[in-house]
């Protein structure tokens, strides 16, 4: 019973809690296109979790002059239970009824979410091989352990294809060859639903998601691909070579682009091989790898390495959220370690 993926738009989106000084939103604003994954991310107390609960209607949208949520083209304001049909939602506490068997809890939330009774055996049995659940069927729910109770949540989540899959916290408590279970059917998703999840684990959103969202202090502190958020404007080149001679081809590079600022890079040196972050600057990195193996050519260097520098996910989400300030290698040419 597939239906197509839903987008999520959220414009000027701002929510206090009753009695809180500060708000847990400020003039949130993304969209997000359908099919896509997208990775929620910030500190504890950045808004999360709020955001999500008013994307599923379980948060009321403010009452602000151009606040808006939407789920395809439904308004989470004016037509939250039809929203609520389109979405399915993993809380980062999951609500189970512990005195059910896996099987039972399943339908009973099949029947809550008006899935048809002709369709609801084989839907069930679908979200249980999704979610890993095979064998535990029969088993109270009760009797689970915490990563396999987290695993019906996330089959509740599933049920009924929904175009629209919100997920906070999906892999916490799980081992790590469950996490990579969870992973692998996560990654499936992609296409088929939209799909938005918030994590701590950042490499598990860089390896899942096509976008990441961060939040800080309630404010989109970022909103990139995540090809982006882990691109850096350096050039990574490493070369059989001495220190030495690996500083003059890259500078020989460098003079060639004829650019006005002084060359920025770090050289170092280890077991025969020579490496050089460089700094690409005004330059654009095409046209400084293209120079840089050009001098190469001409120095007869063996390049073992040459391409775009990268960076962890952790990085850009600490200084994006004020945690460090970015890091680049200093003016100069550097020196051999």
């Amino acid at each position: 019973m597939s239906r197509p993926p839903a987008s999520l738009e959220v414009s000027d989106l701002t929510f206090h809690y009753p009695g809180a000084e500060d708000p847990a939103l400020r003039e949130v604003g993304f969209r997000v296109e359908p099919g896509e994954r997208v990775g929620l991310l910030g500190p504890n107390g950045a808004g999360k979790s709020t955001l999500m609960r008013i994307c599923c209607g379980y948060l009321p949208v403010p009452r602000r002059r151009n606040a808006q949520v939407m789920v395809g083209e439904r308004s989470v304001a004016h037509d939250s239970l039809a929203v609520r049909e389109l979405v399915g939602y993993l809380p980062e506490q999951v609500p189970l009824y512990y005195e059910l068997r896996v099987r039972e809890h399943l339908e009973f939330r099949a029947t809550v979410k008006r899935i048809r009774r002709r369709e609801r055996a084989a839907e069930i049995t679908r979200v249980i091989g999704l979610a890993g659940l095979e064998g535990m069927a029969e088993v109270p729910i009760g009797r689970l352990s915490r990563g396999y109770r987290q695993r019906v949540g996330i089959a509740d989540a599933l049920l009924g294809s929904p175009p629209l899959i919100v997920l906070d916290e999906p892999t916490v408590g799980l081992d790590p060859n469950q996490v990579q279970g969870i992973r692998a059917m996560l990654k499936n998703l992609g296409g088929n639903q939209t799909l938005i999840f918030s994590s701590h684990i950042l490499a598990e959103v860089e390896a899942l998601c096509d976008r990441i969202i961060i939040l800080s202090r309630g404010e989109v502190v970022a909103d990139e691909s995540v090809s982006s958020a882990l691109a850096t404007d350096t050039l990574v080149v490493e070369a059989r070579a001495s220190g030495a001679e690996l500083r003059v081809c890259v500078e020989r590079a460098w003079a060639a682009l004829d650019c006005a600022e002084p060359l920025r890079a770090e050289i170092s040196v280890r077991e025969g091989q020579a490496t050089a972050v460089v700094v690409s600057g005004e330059a654009a990195l095409d046209d400084l790898a293209a120079a840089v193996g050009r001098a190469a050519l001409e120095d007869e260097l063996a390049l073992v390495r040459l391409e775009p520098g990268r960076r962890r996910l952790e990085e850009r989400f600490a200084v994006v959220t004020g945690f460090r300030e970015e890091h680049t290698p200093p003016t100069g040419q550097g020196g051999d370690a």
